[in-house]
């Protein structure tokens, strides 16, 4: 099977002249504008997403050469995979700090991310504007429609350059054995940094499948090679219940994940559509075949996904990356002579990336963000609120329990408790709160932080189980409130109180933080 890019014979009449750069240049503009504010976020250390502090404090439990799955089922619980762990307890020792090194390595993994989705377009086209088309869009669609997943301390994106590469590489020559085994391993090693992603590895082997059963095969052996070698890698690393946190069980909800699917796509419904319907005419084009199976793959996964509890937006970044690339095949479709849209009046050669672009500056406008500056002004007092509330907390005497793990981290608190995997457990009857809730009645936390006062909290809560929050109401009362945060303190006098000690314990990977 050639992979040579799809150029018809016509095509040597195709290309852009000055209008057409003009109009490329301002939709950049755009798309480059909506990145500045959560570029500039990541360099704030107030927490942007739950997920913030618990990755924190796993990679630091690695550099404290603890085990990440020490136990089946604790207090605390990691059901990533341990590789990102790893890569981020090593690169801040030059950094320093574990926040920042892990924004920016979102930062620049999503820039690496939105520079393949060009290459791959560039490869598919041979064209250099529906390249830049795509990787423009690409950027505008993730920081307009998904602004507070960009520029977090999240391993998604790290593991997208992997996938993605692994599909450049797929697109660029003849799939040989090699070759094979080579994408087979980058596959492999972006699942080892986040586990759910097999929606382009499932595209490359149905993709296979069409072309020659014998290639995938060929692949299906390395990459399950690949993959007991590594399962085996991390159990003799991280621990020896790698497979059981992973496997750990959601509650899940197949209305919940329609009415995600619903919620997310609204504001980009014009582009979705369009991408579908160039996915549907797609398949029979071995050329783009491959691209045409990894939206229907990754829209699919997305929506499956969606249905468990703690998912977000997230589970869709693969069918954004997916319907980025069939934008810029799109623009190379409406630029080509002659065009397959000319019979469309309304859609002239600059009309189709402007109309594909204006959903962008509706996904902004909703994202809250559509003052860029507005916003960046608003950040230093956002981290006065931060930094005032992570003082209380430290002021306060023993350790704590935090909804934001953040906050505990910066108090300097140790890591005893994990809010959503614990309730999750407990949800599902692998573990008591009998025991947190006999440490709450006789005070061993100094605070105690939710994400609000107990009255505003729904039952049942995702963060913490109804026999908790009801020993918190009887056992401490409100001393500080925040707009989004309120800090509880044992209701006994001082001089009664007493306070556990931080203990030290690596089967919980409780550890005093750095």
């Amino acid at each position: 099977m050639s992979r040579e890019p799809n150029v018809a014979p016509d095509d040597r009449a195709w290309t852009a002249d000055t209008g057409d750069w003009l109009v490329l240049g301002l939709i950049s503009l755009f798309c480059l504008i909506t990145a500045i504010y959560p570029v500039v976020r990541a360099f704030y250390h107030f927490e942007v997403n739950y997920k913030e502090g618990w990755m924190m404090y796993d990679a630091m439990a690695v550099a404290h050469h603890l085990p990440l799955y020490g136990t089946k089922y604790g207090w605390t619980l990691v059901d990533y995979p341990a590789l990102s762990f790893y890569i981020m307890s090593f690169l801040s020792r030059f950094f320093h700090d574990y926040l920042l090194t892990g924004r920016l390595v979102q930062l620049v993994s999503f820039g690496v991310c939105s520079l393949f989705i060009g290459l791959i377009i560039r490869k598919l086209t041979g064209r250099l504007a529906p390249a830049i088309f795509g990787s423009v869009f690409c950027v505008g669609l993730f920081c307009a429609g998904a602004t507070r997943y960009i520029g977090v301390d999240d391993p998604q994106m790290l593991a997208e350059v992997f996938f993605l590469s692994g599909l450049l590489l797929y697109l660029s020559k003849r799939p040989t054995f090699g070759r094979i085994a080579v994408i087979a391993f980058l596959f492999v090693v972006g699942g080892n940094i986040k586990h759910n992603l097999v929606d382009l590895p499932l595209a490359v082997f149905i993709d296979l499948w069409l072309i020659s059963r014998r290639k995938a095969l060929q692949f299906l052996l390395c990459a399950a090679v690949l993959i007991t070698c590594s399962i085996l890698g991390t159990i003799k690393i991280a621990g020896p219940f790698f497979i059981q946190n992973m496997l750990s069980f959601r509650h899940y909800s197949l209305l919940g994940a329609f009415l995600d699917f619903l919620y997310y796509y609204s504001v980009i419904l014009l582009p979705f559509v369009a991408a579908l319907i160039w996915a549907v005419k797609a398949q029979r084009d071995t050329s783009n075949r491959v691209i045409s199976i990894f939206f229907f793959t990754s829209l699919f996964a997305g929506i499956f996904f969606s249905g468990g509890t703690g998912i977000s937006i997230n589970v869709y970044f693969s069918n954004f990356f997916a319907i980025s690339i069939v934008m810029g095949m799109l623009l190379y479709s409406a630029w080509r002579v002659p065009s397959p849209f000319a019979k469309y009046k309304f859609l002239g050669r600059r009309a189709v990336p402007l109309i594909l672009s204006a959903f962008l500056v509706l996904a902004l406008i909703l994202s809250g963000c559509s003052n860029v500056w507005g916003r960046i002004a608003e950040l230093p007092e956002e981290q006065r609120q931060f930094d005032a509330e992570v003082s209380f907390l430290k002021a306060q005497p023993g350790p704590a329990i935090c909804e934001s793990l953040l906050r505990c981290f910066y108090a300097g608190k140790p890591y005893v408790y994990d809010p959503y995997h614990f309730t999750r457990l407990v949800s599902l009857n692998l573990l008591d709160s009998g025991g947190l809730v006999a440490e709450i009645k006789t005070f061993h936390y100094g605070a105690i932080q939710l994400r609000g006062p107990l009255h505003s909290l729904e039952r049942p809560n995702e963060r913490f189980p109804d026999a908790v929050l009801d020993a918190i109401d009887q056992y401490y009362s409100l001393s500080a409130e925040y707009p989004d945060c309120a800090i509880y303190v044992p209701r006994t006098s001082s001089k009664n109180q007493t306070y556990g000690e931080a203990r030290f314990d690596p089967v919980q990977s409780n550890y005093p933080p750095e």
